[in-house]
C-alpha cells in the first residue's frame, strides 16, 4: 500500500534522530502520531473553545468504548474500526441536533448525550471480561500502541481538517461570534456546524487511542486556551495552539520514555500543555501591567 510505504519512509527519517529510543519502530510510529495528533487536536480545539463546547470532547471520548463494544458484539474483531467512528459521528450530530431543534443550551445537550453514552457503555461492558478490559484501554490510552491504520486515518483527518479550515475558517468564526449575523450573510450555519462536528468527532476518536478518554478533552482545549491568552487574532490563535501542542507532544513523548522518568506519555504531554497554559496566563498579566 502506498500510504504504508510513505509511513515507513517517514519512520526511517525519524530513526535518524540521534536518540537511542528512536531506533525502535514503535517509537518512530509514536512520534509520527504525535506530530499529527497534537497540532491537529490543538487547531481543532480553537473552534471548540470558540463554540464553548469543551465538554463535547468528553462525550465523544466516552463513546469510544461503547462503540468498540458494539462493534465486537455485532461484527467481531474488525467491528470496532467501523463502529467507533460511526457512533462518534452519530453522537456529535445528536448533540448539534438537540441544540438546534429544541433550543437547549449546548452544555445541556452535551450532558444529555454524555449520560446516554456512558450508561450505555457501562451496560455493554459490565458482564463481559474482555469488553471490560477493552474499556480500560480506552480510558487510559497509549500512544505507543498506534498502528498503521491509525496513522493513515490521522493523515486523512489532518488533510481534511486543514482544507476545511482554509476554505471555511472565516465562516466558522462568524458562526461562533453571531450565528444570526452569519445567516444574514447567507452562510448555511447548520450545514457547516454538522459538517464540522462530524469531523471533530473523528479527530476525538483517534486522539482517544493516544491519550485516553480521561485526557482527550485536554488535548483539544488546553493548547487553544493558552493560545487565546497570547493573542486575540483568530488566525494567530490557531498557529499558537498548534505550535504549543506540537512542542509539548514531542517533549512529552521523548521524556516519558526516558529511563529516569518512565511514565505515561499522554499524561505527560497534557501536563506540559497545562504548564504552558499557566505561563500564558502570566504573560497575559504582564502585558496588561505593561500597558
Amino acid at each position: 500500500m502506498l500510504l504504508e510505504k510513505i509511513i515507513d519512509n517517514i519512520c526511517w527519517l525519524l530513526s535518524k534522530i540521534p536518540l537511542e529510543c528512536m531506533e525502535l519502530h514503535f517509537m518512530q510510529m509514536a512520534l509520527l502520531a504525535v506530530l499529527l495528533i497534537t497540532p491537529l487536536a490543538a487547531a481543532a480545539g480553537v473552534q471548540v473553545v470558540n463554540f464553548r463546547m469543551a465538554f463535547f470532547a468528553d462525550t465523544i471520548g466516552h463513546s469510544a468504548f461503547a462503540g468498540a463494544a458494539l462493534g465486537l458484539i455485532l461484527l467481531g474483531s474488525q467491528g470496532p474500526a467501523w463502529s467507533m467512528p460511526l457512533l462518534a459521528m452519530l453522537i456529535g450530530l445528536g448533540v448539534m441536533w438537540l441544540k438546534r431543534s429544541s433550543e437547549i443550551a449546548s452544555d445541556t445537550a452535551i450532558g444529555i448525550l454524555f449520560a446516554f453514552i456512558v450508561s450505555g457503555g457501562l451496560l455493554l461492558t459490565a458482564h463481559n471480561h474482555e469488553l471490560s478490559h477493552l474499556a480500560q484501554r480506552f480510558i487510559f490510552g497509549d500512544v505507543l500502541l498506534i498502528d498503521y491504520q491509525d496513522i493513515v486515518l490521522l493523515m486523512i483527518l489532518f488533510i481534511l481538517h486543514t482544507l476545511f479550515m482554509i476554505c471555511n475558517g472565516n465562516r466558522m468564526l462568524l458562526i461562533a461570534i453571531d450565528e444570526d449575523l452569519a445567516r444574514a450573510h447567507r452562510i448555511k450555519s447548520a450545514w457547516y456546524n454538522y459538517l464540522y462536528i462530524s469531523l471533530l468527532a473523528l479527530i476525538v476518536i483517534v486522539c482517544v487511542k493516544a491519550v485516553g478518554v480521561l485526557l482527550v478533552s485536554a488535548l483539544l482545549v488546553v493548547p487553544a486556551a493558552a493560545a487565546r491568552n497570547l493573542t486575540t487574532k483568530a488566525g494567530m490563535m490557531v498557529w499558537y495552539a498548534s505550535l504549543c501542542g506540537l512542542l509539548c507532544g514531542i517533549l512529552g513523548l521523548l521524556l516519558s520514555v526516558h529511563e529516569k522518568i518512565n511514565t505515561a506519555s499522554g499524561a505527560l504531554i497534557v501536563m506540559l500543555n497545562c504548564i504552558v497554559f499557566a505561563v500564558s496566563i502570566l504573560i497575559k498579566k504582564l502585558r496588561k501591567t505593561a500597558v
